[in-house]
């Protein structure tokens, strides 16, 4: 094992035959004397390990790691003591220490103490790992996500495209037979100014005239120009969404209008929902600041909205013009704000009602499904958020999916929510 090691300790014998120790297992080892200085050396070295005496001069071990724990995380640390408090041992965990050892020689405490903080290196590394694979993880469903509605956002915006296009073209025509006819009249005002107008140029500005239709232009020209301005609204307002949505929050989480980037995940999965259901929103109008994961929340509530369209598509019993139904709903209910998607689906069945939030668990035809979107929610709801989502169905009727998010940081789940996934509806 390898590494840079700090340790602090006041009792110069104890320091040397722990530097020795550490030395011969393969560690670069500083020495300080005292809180203070092992305070000023962790701030000034990027040490992968600290070893912290408790009972030290000036600043004990705990005040030292709470000092450290006020700057950032704190390295792998491992607290050592003669007295052997559980309190001390439990206060310095809370703090982020990994381990915590009894200086007691009878059991080979310094023998033992390398393997130690190896051990806490490692939990390190796999730590790290882990937020590695978990932000690369949110990069890929993220990637996926707006690939999933890569073709209906193309859609949406070739759509409005094509008719800005063709009444750009209706416009260049309609200029080109309105000029033609404000030429006839001006040679027809430059003739009477002199007094010689003649039957041929009145004819001539009245053929002009009749083949521009200015009536039709008239009134087709302004509402051109609406049509116009409304599909360069529309494909704005897909830019802007697609941008807070890919629009990273570097792991911290952010106050978020919630309403806003619900609207914004109905805006991108439209295409999915469009021609199968209605969307309708109630949106609670007191509803606070959420501190969430932007792009996260985003792809969760995306997930929620595309499966309600897939469950509604299934569905036989939609209205007379083969619409069926998705409400979304918000409410604020200190200290909880409550997101409800509800749909007019088939439902979930009740043997597979345990199932629906493990991996890879579909009930979808290939090429329409992989059992990663609920699971997905659930993880960024409850794992990243300290959330709770549930969902009441019926079978042949609907089901809704109901979000719990804590409005500031996590805090346990009222006692109706834990442990429950689905409350069934009887039919």
């Amino acid at each position: 094992m390898s590494g840079r090691v700090l340790y602090m300790e006041d009792d110069q014998a104890q320091a040397r035959l722990v530097q020795k120790c550490l030395e011969r297992a393969g560690y670069q080892v500083d020495v300080a004397g005292d809180g203070h200085a092992g305070l000023n050396a962790a701030a000034a070295t990027p040490y992968d390990a600290i070893v912290v005496d408790q009972t030290m001069p000036g600043l004990s071990g705990i005040e030292v790691i709470r000092a450290m724990a006020a700057r950032g995380p704190l390295p792998p640390t491992v607290v050592v003591t003669g007295t052997g408090s559980e309190r001390t041992a439990v206060e310095a965990m809370k703090l982020g220490a990994h381990d915590y050892l009894v200086k007691d020689h009878k059991s080979g405490f310094i023998d033992l103490l390398p393997l130690v903080i190896a051990r806490a290196i490692e939990q390190r590394r796999l730590i790290d790992e882990r937020e590695r694979m978990a932000q690369e993880l949110v990069r890929v469903q993220r990637m996926e996500a707006i690939g999933q509605l890569a073709a209906g956002i193309a859609h949406e915006i070739n759509t409005p495209t094509q008719y800005i296009a063709e009444n750009a073209k209706f416009l260049r025509g309609a200029f080109a037979d309105i000029g033609a006819a404000l030429d006839a009249f001006d040679r027809l005002l430059q003739a009477a100014q002199a007094g010689s107008v003649s039957e041929e140029l009145l004819k001539q500005t009245e053929t002009a005239v009749r083949e521009a239709d200015l009536g039709y232009l008239t009134r087709e020209i302004p509402e051109a120009i609406e049509q116009s301005l409304e599909g360069v609204e529309h494909v704005a307002n897909i830019v802007g969404t697609m941008r807070e949505f890919s629009h990273p929050a570097n792991g911290q989480k952010q106050p978020v209008d919630l309403n806003h980037a619900i609207e914004g995940a109905i805006t991108l999965s439209h295409s999915e929902w469009n021609h199968v259901a209605r969307v309708v929103t109630d949106f609670d109008p007191e509803m606070p600041l959420v501190a969430c994961l932007p792009t996260e929340l985003n792809i969760a509530i995306v997930n929620l909205l595309i499966n309600a369209a897939q469950a509604v598509a299934e569905a036989s019993h939609n209205d007379a013009d083969g619409l069926g139904t998705i409400t979304v709903r918000t409410r604020y209910e200190p200290p909880w704000v409550e997101i409800r998607i509800e749909d007019t689906g088939v439902g979930i069945p009740p043997e597979i009602h345990s199932r629906i939030f493990d991996l890879f668990f579909t009930t979808k035809e290939v090429g329409r499904g992989t059992g990663q979107g609920l699971p997905r929610v659930h993880a960024v709801v409850v794992d990243r958020h300290g959330g709770t989502i549930r969902f009441e169905t019926e079978v042949g009727k609907g089901t809704a999916f109901i979000v719990r998010l804590p409005v500031e940081e996590p805090a346990e789940p009222p006692a109706e929510d834990v442990g429950q996934q689905a409350a069934i509806v009887s039919s």
